[in-house]
């Protein structure tokens, strides 16, 4: 019989960084699979939003005020959402101690977060971590971005830009410097080997990608993982700030990720000459970083 009470040296605990659209939650999903496992999910995102010690400018205070006073209307009419904790209990301490904890009868404790929402905070990082860094190719990353604020705002993609939001919504470095930035402190200052997985590459190979993370980290790796349930029962067992389930049903941006039963090939990378001016321009800023880091990266 199996002893389900794991200590802490027996554990494997991992922390998954990512840039936004680049199939974490699938990814997040496929892993919530692996027995003994327990999931945070985009918990240092909702300290970077709304941890009030964060003190943004006065511009900012006003826009997230609005914008939150919308949410909240919005989510009032949404039908009743029973996981995930409220997100007013959220701030960088709290996501910290809940990450340490003992989580006695647990194999593999993992956390998908957004790289950005570490930017100028990491005496938050967790003890006790490895990390994986999920990056995907910016001429993916920002038209799907843009469409899901599009979507979300109801405007038309002229209409706006995404550096036209405030930095707590768009970060200032766009997400790839400040998961390079993270990368190199892990590196440097943790003195970590660090993981680097290409997302593209995790669809195309996902049996050979996860099969050589499980081996780093030290987890047997298992087949049945990569194909799973349909639905969104799983997100019961997260650690997830309920605001953002009842925004998924709103907005629906987890709902693909969440009705998938396995990972999909990828499509090939939009011809430039399909974008906008704006979308190419945080292309081109955001390629060093990606380029650096892709270098790296994990193969099967």
């Amino acid at each position: 019989m199996e002893n389900n009470n794991h200590t802490s040296e027996q554990q494997v605990r991992l922390m998954i960084w990512t840039v936004p659209r680049s199939i974490s939650t699938v990814l997040a999903k496929c892993l919530s699979f692996v027995d003994n496992s327990k999931v945070f999910f985009e918990n240092y995102v909702s300290a970077y939003v709304l941890d009030p010690a964060l003190g943004p400018d006065e511009y900012e205070n006003a826009v997230l005020e609005r914008a939150m006073g919308a949410v909240e209307k919005a989510f009032s009419e949404a039908a009743e959402i029973s996981a995930g904790f409220d997100i007013s209990e959220c701030n960088y301490q709290w996501v910290k101690e809940q990450l340490e904890k003992a989580h006695v009868g647990k194999k593999f404790i993992f956390c998908k977060d957004m790289a950005y929402a570490m930017s100028d905070q990491m005496e938050f990082l967790p003890k006790g971590y490895r990390h994986v860094f999920l990056i995907r190719h910016p001429l993916k990353v920002f038209p799907s971005w843009k469409k899901l604020f599009q979507g979300m705002a109801k405007v038309s993609p002229g209409e706006f830009s995404l550096t036209d939001f405030p930095t707590r919504i768009f970060p200032k470095g766009y997400g790839f410097r400040e998961i390079h930035e993270l990368f190199e402190y892990v590196k440097k200052k943790l003195g970590q080997e660090v993981i680097i997985i290409d997302a593209d590459e995790l669809l195309q190979d996902p049996k050979g990608i996860l099969s050589a993370l499980f081996k780093l980290i030290g987890l047997p790796f298992e087949k049945k993982i990569l194909n799973w349930e349909a639905g969104s029962a799983v997100t019961e067992l997260w650690t997830i700030p309920k605001q953002f389930l009842q925004g998924n049903q709103l907005g629906g941006y987890y709902q693909n990720a969440l009705d998938s039963t396995c990972f999909l090939k990828p499509g090939a990378l939009p011809e430039r000459s399909s974008l906008s001016p704006d979308i190419l321009r945080l292309v081109d800023a955001s390629m060093p970083y990606y380029e650096a880091m892709h270098a790296q990266r994990l193969l099967p």
